[in-house]
């Protein structure tokens, strides 16, 4: 545990002995999925910009990442509330509103000692947070479609096209709780759109290559926001909410609250997409987290 950190380093030494330097590195656990292990490598960058030492611990999965918190394996995790939701609370419907999701995941967690670093919810778009990762249809910011910024605006755009097409996930489109619903909240007729069972990833290129007027993705996919692909805002808040922020034991929050305070604070869709599309670009991901985390203490 980091707790026996926090106790060495209010410790003082005399001025004529060298600090300790055998204070345990506070570990930062992540699933291997790119964006996850970015976030967790911008949190060992904000840690030790805060002479905290801090090591990223590499899992299988967020289960894992997670469950490992839960034992005192690792320190603090990067999570998603509508993951939490599904996976921790073992809850169907995770809810759409940003607020409500953090709040009840938070409530949950802080019974089992485990604590969020809430963001600000300003309800303000991709441009302000707090950071969502969650499912979204992308068009072309240079394409037919780049007037378009929300679902209700694309819903009147496909109305007035001849052959409208979207590109989906085949098990997003045949559930009942998937695209349905979301045809049906933005009035769109099902009959009156072409679907291409598309992966997320084929989607971000079918609507590059204009096989599909726009394809469903998660907001923050990096090979969209690198393509010049933007999610649009689900003005009718239909798909549920992906909040992003560090979850920490709480044991350890007066150790690194400080620290890691920026990334929430500062963090939105737009941000996340913008890091995500330089590693997709092939740039290093500890020098996208490093740039990212200076950013982030200089603003």
């Amino acid at each position: 545990m980091v707790a026996l950190a926090l106790l060495l380093t209010g410790c003082r030494t005399p001025a004529d002995e060298p600090p300790p330097t055998d204070v345990a590195p506070v570990r930062v656990g992540t699933g291997q999925q790119a964006e996850s292990r970015l976030l967790a490598e911008v949190m060992v960058q904000l840690l030790t910009a805060a002479d905290l030492p801090a090591e990223v611990v590499e899992l299988a999965d967020a289960s894992d990442a997670r469950r490992a918190l839960e034992l005192g394996d690792v320190d603090v995790v990067p999570a998603y509330t509508g993951e939490a939701w599904l996976e921790v609370l073992n809850r169907a419907d995770p809810p759409s509103d940003q607020a409500t999701s953090l709040a009840r995941v938070a409530e949950a967690d802080e019974a089992e000692g485990l604590v969020w670093l809430r963001p600000p919810i300003t309800g303000d778009g991709l441009t302000s947070p707090p950071a969502d990762a969650t499912f979204a249809f992308v068009v072309d910011d240079d394409g037919p479609h780049a007037d378009v910024t929300t679902m209700s605006q694309l819903a009147a755009r496909l109305g007035q096209l001849e052959a409208p097409v979207l590109c989906v996930d085949p098990a997003f489109a045949e559930r009942e709780d998937g695209l349905a619903v979301v045809l049906d909240a933005y009035s769109i007729a099902p009959d009156s759109v072409e679907r291409l069972g598309t992966t997320p990833a084929e989607a971000v290129l079918g609507v590059g290559a204009g096989d599909c007027d726009a394809g469903l993705t998660s907001a923050t996919d990096g090979a969209a926001w690198a393509l010049g692909q933007r999610p649009l805002v689900d003005d009718l808040g239909v798909f549920p909410a992906f909040v992003v922020a560090p979850v920490v034991a709480a044991e350890d929050l007066a150790l690194v609250e400080a620290a890691l305070r920026p990334l929430p604070r500062q963090l939105t869709t737009a941000l996340l997409g913008s890091w995500n599309a330089r590693v997709a670009q092939g740039e290093a991901l500890e020098v996208v987290a490093a740039e990212a985390a200076a950013a982030l203490t200089a603003a």
